[in-house]
């Protein structure tokens, strides 16, 4: 039996959604029709407690359109759960607020992916979600709570980055940069990073960390921005170092349907169970997730890189986005640099 710690379990209580955002990789919109009904959800919730998981994320797409979302939450809370609530912030209330300190989450995450109103509202598909969010975040930090901002680039936002961060500077506010991967059904192959545009998004992370303190502008590059440059420093938390994708090791995803993956960010070819016909338990330490506890059989450059053993291709979602495949990643940093 495998005793493998769950440390970040990633939870979408729903597929309903009132945006419409062009790099969705689930296109988000209508529920599910056969999303787990509110006896199902607190039962998976006590699952998560009882396994236990240190950490969930709750999210959707948009988790406050889910009437229960309280309930779920409230449940992993008194388990000892912690919980991170992500939300696209143009549904914030006051009485969400208060519902929110009462939780107290590690942070609320949303997203900002321009930093003008007219490029954030298209790739976000509604009129106006720019000034929403904001002002919903504006009205979170006055209530006490963490706020942490997602960037996810394409090539219609890359260039974004300096503005964004003006917006962002010494507002205490963590900001993390990812890259859209293919999956959805609303963003074309062709609006997908190529590896220099991915490097240049990189040179810019790296000169924004060096130009601002961490307290100023604490900026990082999430787990799919890398990896092993021989000529960037790393760009994830400060103090930290890319050891491998964690998805199935350490991090487990659940659709609202009740399915699971090693990460939610992963296509559904590679789910590995329901959690109507299994108990999260079995899932988690079973013989289910065992393939991605190994390595992930490297191809390609990634077969022969000398980073190879510790980095094992990267990011799973964004090898299999780029490349078909796990272990074979193109979006990394060092093997554009010796392709260059």
């Amino acid at each position: 039996m495998n005793e493998h710690t769950l440390e970040c379990c990633v939870w979408e209580l729903t597929l309903r959604c009132n945006l419409r955002c062009l790099h969705c990789g689930a296109s988000a919109g209508r529920a599910r029709p056969n999303e787990l009904g509110p006896a199902e959800v607190l039962r998976v919730a006590g699952e998560l407690a009882a396994l236990p998981a240190r950490e969930v994320t709750l999210m959707g797409g948009e988790l406050f359109l889910r009437p229960d979302w309280l309930d779920v939450a409230g449940r992993l809370r008194q388990g000892g759960v912690q919980l991170v609530v992500f939300t696209n912030a143009t549904l914030i209330t006051p009485e969400r607020v208060a519902q929110l300190r009462e939780l107290e989450p590690r942070s609320i995450g949303t997203s900002i992916d321009g930093g003008a109103p007219e490029v954030h509202d298209a790739i976000r598909g509604m009129p106006g979600a720019f000034a929403r969010t904001w002002q919903a975040i504006g009205t979170l930090q006055e209530a006490g709570l963490r706020v942490a901002v997602i960037t996810t680039l394409t090539r219609r936002n890359l260039y974004e980055l300096p503005a964004i961060a003006g917006l962002l500077r010494g507002r205490d506010i963590r900001w993390q940069i990812q890259v859209a991967s293919a999956g959805g059904e609303r963003l074309p192959r062709s609006e997908l990073l190529n590896p220099l545009e991915f490097y240049f998004a990189a040179l810019l992370i790296a000169r924004l960390r060096a130009s601002h303190s961490w307290e100023f502008l604490p900026v990082i590059g999430a787990h799919d921005m890398g990896y092993c440059s021989t000529r960037l420093p790393f760009l994830g938390m400060p103090g930290e170092s890319w050891v491998g994708c964690s998805a199935g090791r350490s991090v487990l995803g659940i659709r609202s349907d009740g399915a699971v993956l090693p990460c939610l960010s992963l296509p559904e070819t590679e789910i590995v169970g329901s959690l109507r016909r299994h108990a999260l338990r079995r899932l988690w330490r079973g013989p289910a997730l065992e393939a991605w506890r190994r390595s992930a059989g490297r191809r390609g450059f990634c077969a022969q890189c000398p980073h190879g053993e510790i980095c094992g291709g990267g990011c799973s979602s964004v090898a299999m986005s780029a490349s078909g495949r796990r272990g074979d990643n193109p979006l990394c940093l060092y093997r554009i640099e010796q392709n260059a």
